[in-house]
Protein backbone atom coordinates (compact mmCIF):
# COMPACT_ATOMS: atom_id res chain seq x y z
CA UNK A 1 0.00 0.00 0.00
CA UNK A 2 1.74 3.63 -1.22
CA UNK A 3 2.02 5.83 1.82
CA UNK A 4 0.95 9.19 1.71
CA UNK A 5 3.95 11.65 1.14
CA UNK A 6 2.74 14.24 3.28
CA UNK A 7 0.51 13.46 6.40
CA UNK A 8 -0.24 16.95 6.72
CA UNK A 9 -2.36 17.28 4.24
CA UNK A 10 -2.21 20.16 1.91
CA UNK A 11 -5.59 22.82 2.01
CA UNK A 12 -7.38 21.90 -1.16
CA UNK A 13 -9.88 23.47 -2.92
CA UNK A 14 -12.74 21.18 -5.15
CA UNK A 15 -14.80 23.23 -7.87
CA UNK A 16 -17.67 20.87 -10.11
CA UNK A 17 -18.56 17.90 -7.76
CA UNK A 18 -20.08 18.20 -4.69
CA UNK A 19 -19.52 14.93 -2.02
CA UNK A 20 -22.42 12.78 -2.47
CA UNK A 21 -23.52 9.26 -2.01
CA UNK A 22 -26.35 9.04 -4.94
CA UNK A 23 -24.51 10.03 -8.37
CA UNK A 24 -21.12 8.92 -10.08
CA UNK A 25 -19.42 12.11 -9.53
CA UNK A 26 -20.16 12.56 -5.72
CA UNK A 27 -19.61 8.51 -4.67
CA UNK A 28 -16.33 8.90 -7.01
CA UNK A 29 -14.80 11.94 -5.59
CA UNK A 30 -16.21 10.53 -1.97
CA UNK A 31 -13.69 7.48 -2.64
CA UNK A 32 -10.90 9.21 -3.84
CA UNK A 33 -10.80 12.20 -1.37
CA UNK A 34 -12.27 9.89 1.95
CA UNK A 35 -9.29 10.27 4.82
CA UNK A 36 -8.27 13.59 3.87
CA UNK A 37 -8.41 16.11 6.77
CA UNK A 38 -11.87 17.99 7.07
CA UNK A 39 -10.20 21.27 8.20
CA UNK A 40 -8.16 21.39 5.10
CA UNK A 41 -11.19 20.95 2.12
CA UNK A 42 -13.29 23.00 0.71
CA UNK A 43 -16.24 22.25 -2.17
CA UNK A 44 -16.83 25.61 -3.89
CA UNK A 45 -20.21 25.40 -6.73
CA UNK A 46 -23.35 26.52 -7.81
CA UNK A 47 -26.79 26.14 -6.27
CA UNK A 48 -27.64 23.75 -8.77
CA UNK A 49 -25.20 21.33 -7.81
CA UNK A 50 -25.98 21.49 -3.89
CA UNK A 51 -28.45 18.32 -3.67
CA UNK A 52 -28.11 15.75 -1.35
CA UNK A 53 -24.95 16.59 -0.18
CA UNK A 54 -23.02 14.47 2.38
CA UNK A 55 -19.76 15.74 4.99
CA UNK A 56 -18.63 12.71 6.22
CA UNK A 57 -15.42 13.82 3.73
CA UNK A 58 -16.02 17.46 3.62
CA UNK A 59 -18.45 19.71 5.07
CA UNK A 60 -17.03 23.12 4.10
CA UNK A 61 -19.42 24.00 1.11
CA UNK A 62 -19.38 27.83 -0.76
CA UNK A 63 -22.16 27.76 -2.44
CA UNK A 64 -21.49 29.63 -5.87
CA UNK A 65 -24.81 31.88 -5.91
CA UNK A 66 -26.59 34.96 -7.61
CA UNK A 67 -23.26 37.36 -7.04
CA UNK A 68 -21.02 34.87 -8.50
CA UNK A 69 -23.63 32.99 -11.63
CA UNK A 70 -24.22 35.82 -13.85
CA UNK A 71 -26.61 35.82 -16.96
CA UNK A 72 -27.02 38.08 -19.93
CA UNK A 73 -29.92 40.32 -19.73
CA UNK A 74 -33.09 39.46 -20.19
CA UNK A 75 -32.37 35.78 -19.42
CA UNK A 76 -31.41 36.81 -15.91
CA UNK A 77 -35.25 37.57 -15.26
CA UNK A 78 -36.02 33.58 -15.17
CA UNK A 79 -33.36 32.04 -13.52
CA UNK A 80 -33.43 30.65 -10.45
CA UNK A 81 -31.43 32.70 -7.67
CA UNK A 82 -29.17 30.82 -4.82
CA UNK A 83 -27.92 32.46 -2.49
CA UNK A 84 -23.84 32.90 -2.19
CA UNK A 85 -22.13 32.15 0.25
CA UNK A 86 -20.81 29.22 3.10
CA UNK A 87 -23.74 26.65 3.67
CA UNK A 88 -24.88 26.25 7.01
CA UNK A 89 -26.31 22.50 7.86
CA UNK A 90 -28.42 20.94 10.67
CA UNK A 91 -26.58 18.64 12.90
CA UNK A 92 -28.59 16.30 12.86
CA UNK A 93 -28.36 15.54 9.58
CA UNK A 94 -25.60 14.07 7.58
CA UNK A 95 -27.15 14.16 4.25
CA UNK A 96 -28.18 18.26 3.41
CA UNK A 97 -28.33 20.26 0.56
CA UNK A 98 -30.86 22.66 -1.96
CA UNK A 99 -34.19 20.81 -2.32
CA UNK A 100 -34.57 19.11 -5.43
CA UNK A 101 -37.32 20.44 -8.03
CA UNK A 102 -38.99 18.86 -10.75
CA UNK A 103 -41.92 20.96 -11.30
CA UNK A 104 -43.40 22.98 -14.28
CA UNK A 105 -41.24 25.62 -14.18
CA UNK A 106 -38.09 23.29 -14.09
CA UNK A 107 -39.30 21.30 -17.10
CA UNK A 108 -39.87 24.67 -19.35
CA UNK A 109 -36.20 25.96 -18.66
CA UNK A 110 -34.27 22.19 -18.88
CA UNK A 111 -36.95 20.91 -21.98
CA UNK A 112 -37.14 23.98 -24.14
CA UNK A 113 -35.84 26.98 -22.83
CA UNK A 114 -31.71 25.70 -22.24
CA UNK A 115 -32.53 23.85 -25.74
CA UNK A 116 -33.63 26.79 -27.86
CA UNK A 117 -30.49 28.18 -26.08
CA UNK A 118 -28.52 25.87 -27.48
CA UNK A 119 -29.62 25.66 -30.83
CA UNK A 120 -29.47 29.56 -31.35
CA UNK A 121 -25.78 29.89 -30.18
CA UNK A 122 -26.48 31.66 -26.98
CA UNK A 123 -26.30 29.25 -24.41
CA UNK A 124 -22.39 29.47 -24.35
CA UNK A 125 -22.27 32.97 -24.32
CA UNK A 126 -25.00 34.57 -22.02
CA UNK A 127 -23.64 32.58 -18.80
CA UNK A 128 -20.63 33.61 -16.77
CA UNK A 129 -19.39 32.81 -13.54
CA UNK A 130 -17.93 36.03 -11.75
CA UNK A 131 -15.28 36.13 -8.38
CA UNK A 132 -17.40 38.04 -6.16
CA UNK A 133 -16.01 40.21 -3.26
CA UNK A 134 -17.48 37.72 -0.59
CA UNK A 135 -15.99 34.99 -2.59
CA UNK A 136 -12.48 36.34 -2.95
CA UNK A 137 -12.72 37.19 0.68
CA UNK A 138 -13.93 33.49 1.55
CA UNK A 139 -10.75 32.18 -0.86
CA UNK A 140 -7.74 34.34 1.77
CA UNK A 141 -9.27 33.08 4.70
CA UNK A 142 -9.19 29.33 3.35
CA UNK A 143 -6.11 29.88 1.51
CA UNK A 144 -6.31 26.87 -0.55
CA UNK A 145 -2.81 25.26 -1.84
CA UNK A 146 -4.05 22.48 -4.40
CA UNK A 147 -7.17 22.73 -7.05
CA UNK A 148 -9.01 19.90 -8.10
CA UNK A 149 -11.66 20.79 -10.86
CA UNK A 150 -13.99 18.71 -12.64
CA UNK A 151 -15.73 20.68 -15.27
CA UNK A 152 -18.23 20.58 -17.95
CA UNK A 153 -19.52 23.91 -19.06
CA UNK A 154 -17.68 26.64 -21.35
CA UNK A 155 -18.26 29.52 -18.27
CA UNK A 156 -16.47 26.50 -15.48
CA UNK A 157 -13.51 26.68 -18.29
CA UNK A 158 -13.54 29.85 -18.06
CA UNK A 159 -14.04 30.11 -13.95
CA UNK A 160 -10.90 27.62 -13.63
CA UNK A 161 -8.85 29.62 -16.06
CA UNK A 162 -9.42 32.32 -13.92
CA UNK A 163 -9.30 30.24 -10.20
CA UNK A 164 -5.75 29.29 -11.41
CA UNK A 165 -4.54 33.25 -12.46
CA UNK A 166 -6.03 34.40 -9.12
CA UNK A 167 -4.83 31.78 -6.40
CA UNK A 168 -1.60 31.11 -8.51
CA UNK A 169 -1.29 27.75 -6.94
CA UNK A 170 -1.01 23.97 -8.86
CA UNK A 171 -4.31 22.96 -10.38
CA UNK A 172 -5.84 18.96 -11.10
CA UNK A 173 -8.85 18.31 -13.39
CA UNK A 174 -10.30 15.13 -13.49
CA UNK A 175 -12.50 14.22 -16.53
CA UNK A 176 -15.55 11.32 -15.97
CA UNK A 177 -16.67 11.77 -19.68
CA UNK A 178 -15.71 13.03 -23.04
CA UNK A 179 -18.29 15.49 -22.60
CA UNK A 180 -15.74 17.90 -24.76
CA UNK A 181 -17.07 15.45 -27.82
CA UNK A 182 -20.97 16.61 -27.47
CA UNK A 183 -21.21 19.89 -25.65
CA UNK A 184 -22.67 21.35 -28.50
CA UNK A 185 -25.09 19.51 -29.41
CA UNK A 186 -26.27 20.98 -32.55
CA UNK A 187 -27.53 24.60 -33.89
CA UNK A 188 -26.95 27.96 -36.02
CA UNK A 189 -23.38 28.08 -34.52
CA UNK A 190 -22.19 24.50 -33.98
CA UNK A 191 -18.99 24.58 -35.91
CA UNK A 192 -18.32 27.95 -34.35
CA UNK A 193 -18.78 26.89 -30.52
CA UNK A 194 -17.80 23.15 -30.98
CA UNK A 195 -13.79 25.14 -32.04
CA UNK A 196 -14.24 27.92 -29.73
CA UNK A 197 -14.98 25.49 -26.61
CA UNK A 198 -11.99 23.48 -28.00
CA UNK A 199 -9.74 26.23 -28.08
CA UNK A 200 -11.06 27.14 -24.55
CA UNK A 201 -10.58 23.65 -23.03
CA UNK A 202 -7.24 23.55 -24.63
CA UNK A 203 -6.00 26.89 -22.85
CA UNK A 204 -6.74 25.90 -19.71
CA UNK A 205 -5.58 22.67 -20.12
CA UNK A 206 -1.92 24.27 -20.80
CA UNK A 207 -2.78 25.59 -16.91
CA UNK A 208 -3.28 22.70 -15.43
CA UNK A 209 -0.23 20.91 -13.74
CA UNK A 210 -2.17 17.11 -13.35
CA UNK A 211 -4.64 15.89 -16.07
CA UNK A 212 -6.63 12.97 -14.68
CA UNK A 213 -9.14 10.56 -16.66
CA UNK A 214 -11.59 8.35 -15.83
CA UNK A 215 -10.21 4.84 -17.65
CA UNK A 216 -6.97 4.11 -19.44
CA UNK A 217 -8.91 4.46 -22.92
CA UNK A 218 -9.47 8.07 -22.15
CA UNK A 219 -6.24 8.45 -20.62
CA UNK A 220 -4.72 7.44 -24.58
CA UNK A 221 -6.90 8.98 -26.56
CA UNK A 222 -6.42 12.03 -24.84
CA UNK A 223 -3.03 12.47 -24.94
CA UNK A 224 -3.64 12.36 -28.67
CA UNK A 225 -6.28 14.48 -28.78
CA UNK A 226 -4.54 17.65 -26.23
CA UNK A 227 -1.15 16.32 -26.15
CA UNK A 228 -0.82 15.81 -22.62
CA UNK A 229 -0.09 12.60 -20.00
CA UNK A 230 -3.65 11.92 -18.11
CA UNK A 231 -3.12 8.91 -15.34
CA UNK A 232 -6.85 7.15 -14.96
CA UNK A 233 -8.60 7.11 -11.69
CA UNK A 234 -11.82 5.30 -11.81
CA UNK A 235 -14.17 5.04 -8.81
CA UNK A 236 -12.06 2.80 -5.89
CA UNK A 237 -13.88 0.40 -3.68
CA UNK A 238 -13.81 -0.10 -0.27
CA UNK A 239 -13.28 -3.77 -0.18
CA UNK A 240 -13.67 -4.17 3.47
CA UNK A 241 -17.22 -2.63 3.07
CA UNK A 242 -17.98 -5.30 0.11
CA UNK A 243 -16.24 -8.40 0.29
CA UNK A 244 -18.18 -9.52 3.28
CA UNK A 245 -21.26 -9.67 0.81
CA UNK A 246 -19.97 -10.85 -2.92
CA UNK A 247 -21.62 -13.56 -4.22
CA UNK A 248 -20.86 -17.28 -3.68
CA UNK A 249 -24.20 -18.65 -4.50
CA UNK A 250 -23.83 -19.53 -8.15
CA UNK A 251 -27.59 -21.26 -8.47
CA UNK A 252 -30.79 -20.19 -10.49
CA UNK A 253 -33.78 -20.72 -10.15
CA UNK A 254 -35.54 -20.31 -13.81
CA UNK A 255 -38.78 -19.55 -12.61
CA UNK A 256 -37.79 -16.19 -10.29
CA UNK A 257 -34.51 -15.30 -12.64
CA UNK A 258 -33.17 -11.17 -11.29
CA UNK A 259 -31.46 -9.01 -13.35
CA UNK A 260 -30.79 -5.93 -11.91
CA UNK A 261 -30.01 -2.52 -13.63
CA UNK A 262 -28.13 -0.01 -11.38
CA UNK A 263 -27.49 4.10 -11.59
CA UNK A 264 -28.83 7.04 -13.95
CA UNK A 265 -31.10 5.99 -17.06
CA UNK A 266 -32.78 8.42 -19.54
CA UNK A 267 -30.73 11.49 -21.54
CA UNK A 268 -27.25 10.07 -20.36
CA UNK A 269 -26.98 7.51 -22.67
CA UNK A 270 -28.72 4.82 -21.12
CA UNK A 271 -32.29 4.51 -22.14
CA UNK A 272 -32.91 2.57 -25.69
CA UNK A 273 -30.52 0.17 -24.49
CA UNK A 274 -32.80 -0.79 -21.34
CA UNK A 275 -35.77 -0.45 -23.84
CA UNK A 276 -34.12 -3.14 -25.76
CA UNK A 277 -33.16 -5.65 -23.43
CA UNK A 278 -36.91 -5.51 -21.54
CA UNK A 279 -38.06 -6.30 -24.41
CA UNK A 280 -36.00 -9.20 -25.55
CA UNK A 281 -36.87 -10.18 -21.69
CA UNK A 282 -40.58 -9.94 -22.59
CA UNK A 283 -40.41 -12.24 -25.49
CA UNK A 284 -38.27 -14.85 -23.00
CA UNK A 285 -40.72 -15.08 -20.56
CA UNK A 286 -43.17 -15.67 -22.92
CA UNK A 287 -41.36 -18.87 -24.21
CA UNK A 288 -41.65 -20.18 -20.19
CA UNK A 289 -38.91 -18.70 -18.86
CA UNK A 290 -39.68 -16.08 -15.20
CA UNK A 291 -37.15 -13.23 -15.66
CA UNK A 292 -37.18 -9.78 -13.86
CA UNK A 293 -35.51 -7.00 -15.01
CA UNK A 294 -35.21 -4.47 -11.87
CA UNK A 295 -33.81 -1.57 -12.38
CA UNK A 296 -32.64 0.64 -9.20
CA UNK A 297 -32.23 4.62 -9.72
CA UNK A 298 -32.75 7.67 -8.83
CA UNK A 299 -33.63 9.09 -12.10
CA UNK A 300 -37.57 9.89 -12.44
CA UNK A 301 -37.69 10.44 -15.98
CA UNK A 302 -41.06 9.97 -16.92
CA UNK A 303 -40.40 9.75 -20.66
CA UNK A 304 -38.12 6.48 -20.14
CA UNK A 305 -39.77 5.15 -16.91
CA UNK A 306 -43.30 5.16 -18.65
CA UNK A 307 -41.93 3.27 -21.99
CA UNK A 308 -40.18 1.27 -19.73
CA UNK A 309 -43.31 0.41 -17.67
CA UNK A 310 -44.95 -1.02 -20.67
CA UNK A 311 -42.99 -4.29 -20.44
CA UNK A 312 -44.07 -7.02 -17.88
CA UNK A 313 -40.63 -7.77 -16.84
CA UNK A 314 -39.60 -4.28 -15.52
CA UNK A 315 -39.50 -3.90 -11.78
CA UNK A 316 -38.94 -0.34 -10.79
CA UNK A 317 -36.99 -0.96 -7.21
CA UNK A 318 -37.45 1.70 -4.67
CA UNK A 319 -34.88 3.99 -3.37
CA UNK A 320 -32.86 2.82 -0.63
CA UNK A 321 -29.13 3.92 1.21
CA UNK A 322 -25.87 3.53 -0.93
CA UNK A 323 -24.75 0.72 2.89
CA UNK A 324 -27.38 -1.52 1.28
CA UNK A 325 -26.03 -1.43 -2.06
CA UNK A 326 -23.65 -4.76 -1.55
CA UNK A 327 -25.96 -6.80 -0.48
CA UNK A 328 -28.95 -5.72 -3.04
CA UNK A 329 -26.35 -6.39 -6.39
CA UNK A 330 -24.48 -10.29 -4.76
CA UNK A 331 -28.84 -11.03 -4.17
CA UNK A 332 -29.24 -10.71 -8.35
CA UNK A 333 -28.34 -13.31 -10.35
CA UNK A 334 -26.83 -11.33 -13.31
CA UNK A 335 -25.93 -7.25 -13.30
CA UNK A 336 -26.73 -5.13 -16.55
CA UNK A 337 -24.62 -3.06 -17.56
CA UNK A 338 -25.99 -1.30 -21.14
CA UNK A 339 -25.20 1.64 -23.25
CA UNK A 340 -26.92 2.83 -25.81
CA UNK A 341 -25.90 2.16 -29.36
CA UNK A 342 -26.80 5.77 -31.19
CA UNK A 343 -23.44 7.47 -32.01
CA UNK A 344 -24.32 10.72 -29.99
CA UNK A 345 -24.39 7.90 -26.82
CA UNK A 346 -20.85 5.86 -27.86
CA UNK A 347 -19.00 9.51 -28.65
CA UNK A 348 -20.37 10.63 -24.78
CA UNK A 349 -19.59 7.45 -23.30
CA UNK A 350 -17.08 5.60 -25.27
CA UNK A 351 -14.17 6.86 -22.69
CA UNK A 352 -15.90 6.11 -19.53
CA UNK A 353 -16.05 4.07 -16.94
CA UNK A 354 -19.40 3.63 -14.90
CA UNK A 355 -18.83 4.27 -11.37
CA UNK A 356 -20.88 1.08 -10.62
CA UNK A 357 -18.35 -1.08 -12.99
CA UNK A 358 -16.05 -1.21 -10.67
CA UNK A 359 -18.73 -2.31 -7.90
CA UNK A 360 -20.20 -4.89 -10.07
CA UNK A 361 -17.52 -6.65 -9.97
CA UNK A 362 -16.82 -6.60 -6.33
CA UNK A 363 -20.02 -8.01 -5.65
CA UNK A 364 -19.74 -11.18 -7.43
CA UNK A 365 -22.55 -11.10 -9.63
CA UNK A 366 -21.82 -12.20 -12.88
CA UNK A 367 -22.18 -9.13 -15.29
CA UNK A 368 -23.76 -8.71 -18.42
CA UNK A 369 -22.43 -5.67 -20.69
CA UNK A 370 -24.37 -4.40 -23.65
CA UNK A 371 -22.87 -2.13 -25.19
CA UNK A 372 -20.83 -1.02 -28.19
CA UNK A 373 -17.47 -2.44 -28.45
CA UNK A 374 -15.82 0.91 -29.12
CA UNK A 375 -16.56 1.30 -25.37
CA UNK A 376 -13.62 1.45 -22.77
CA UNK A 377 -16.06 -0.84 -20.27
CA UNK A 378 -16.75 -3.13 -22.78
CA UNK A 379 -13.03 -3.26 -24.13
CA UNK A 380 -12.34 -3.88 -20.21
CA UNK A 381 -14.41 -6.22 -19.15
CA UNK A 382 -13.74 -8.52 -22.24
CA UNK A 383 -9.85 -7.93 -22.16
CA UNK A 384 -10.13 -9.30 -17.95
CA UNK A 385 -12.82 -11.77 -18.76
CA UNK A 386 -14.81 -10.54 -16.24
CA UNK A 387 -17.95 -9.94 -17.98
CA UNK A 388 -20.58 -11.04 -20.92
CA UNK A 389 -20.08 -9.17 -23.46
CA UNK A 390 -22.52 -8.01 -26.48
CA UNK A 391 -21.69 -5.53 -28.93
CA UNK A 392 -23.74 -6.53 -31.70
CA UNK A 393 -27.22 -4.27 -31.42
CA UNK A 394 -29.73 -7.02 -31.59
CA UNK A 395 -32.11 -8.57 -30.03
CA UNK A 396 -31.04 -11.62 -31.12
CA UNK A 397 -28.20 -11.44 -29.18
CA UNK A 398 -29.02 -9.64 -26.39
CA UNK A 399 -31.53 -13.63 -25.85
CA UNK A 400 -28.12 -15.48 -26.84
CA UNK A 401 -26.15 -13.80 -23.81
CA UNK A 402 -28.75 -13.85 -21.34
CA UNK A 403 -29.78 -17.71 -22.65
CA UNK A 404 -26.25 -18.11 -22.12
CA UNK A 405 -25.18 -16.98 -18.69
CA UNK A 406 -28.48 -18.68 -17.77
CA UNK A 407 -27.11 -21.97 -18.70
CA UNK A 408 -24.14 -22.21 -17.54
CA UNK A 409 -23.22 -22.20 -13.94
CA UNK A 410 -19.40 -22.49 -14.57
CA UNK A 411 -18.89 -19.84 -16.89
CA UNK A 412 -21.03 -17.51 -14.37
CA UNK A 413 -18.44 -18.74 -11.80
CA UNK A 414 -15.42 -17.85 -14.10
CA UNK A 415 -16.34 -14.14 -14.87
CA UNK A 416 -17.39 -13.72 -11.27
CA UNK A 417 -13.41 -15.22 -9.83
CA UNK A 418 -12.45 -12.45 -12.53
CA UNK A 419 -14.41 -9.93 -11.53
CA UNK A 420 -13.56 -9.83 -8.18
CA UNK A 421 -9.99 -10.67 -8.53
CA UNK A 422 -9.61 -7.65 -11.06
CA UNK A 423 -11.86 -5.66 -8.79
CA UNK A 424 -9.30 -6.03 -6.08
CA UNK A 425 -5.85 -5.67 -7.90
CA UNK A 426 -7.06 -2.20 -9.83
CA UNK A 427 -9.48 -0.56 -7.62
CA UNK A 428 -8.84 -1.51 -4.21
CA UNK A 429 -9.57 2.39 -2.48
CA UNK A 430 -6.50 1.57 0.15
CA UNK A 431 -4.36 1.66 -2.82
CA UNK A 432 -6.18 4.14 -5.44
CA UNK A 433 -6.88 6.50 -2.83
CA UNK A 434 -3.54 6.51 -1.67
CA UNK A 435 -2.08 6.69 -4.80
CA UNK A 436 -4.68 9.77 -5.88
CA UNK A 437 -3.77 11.59 -2.49
CA UNK A 438 -0.24 11.59 -3.04
CA UNK A 439 -0.25 12.97 -6.34
CA UNK A 440 -2.33 16.13 -4.36
CA UNK A 441 -0.17 16.30 -1.77
CA UNK A 442 2.99 16.03 -4.22
CA UNK A 443 1.61 18.91 -6.04
CA UNK A 444 1.87 21.24 -2.87
CA UNK A 445 5.34 19.69 -2.15
CA UNK A 446 6.65 20.59 -5.37
CA UNK A 447 4.87 23.77 -5.33
CA UNK A 448 6.68 25.05 -2.19
CA UNK A 449 10.13 23.76 -3.31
Amino acid sequence: MNKQINMDYPRVLIFGQPFNKRHGGGITLTNLFKGWDKSKIAVADSGHMMYEITRDVCDTYYQLGKDEYKWMFPFNLIQKKYKSGLKTFDEKNEKQGNETKNGIRYKIVNRIFYPLMQWLGLFYSVIRIKMSAQFRNWLTEFNPEVLYVQVTTRESILFVAELIDTLKIPAAIHFMDDWPSTIVKGGLFKNYWKKKIDSDLKKLLDKVDLHLSISDAMAVEYKKRYGKEFRAFHNPIDTAFWLPHTKNDFSINKDNIKILCSGRIGQNGISESLIEVASAIDKMNADGLGIRLHIQTSTREKSIINRLNEFNCVVFNPFVNYTQLPEIFSSADILLLANDFDSKSIDYLRYSMPTKASEYMISGTPVLVYTSDLAAVSVFFSEYECGYCISKNTEEEIIKGIKFLIDNEEYRRKISKNAVNTALQKFDALKVRGEFQNLLSALAVNQKN
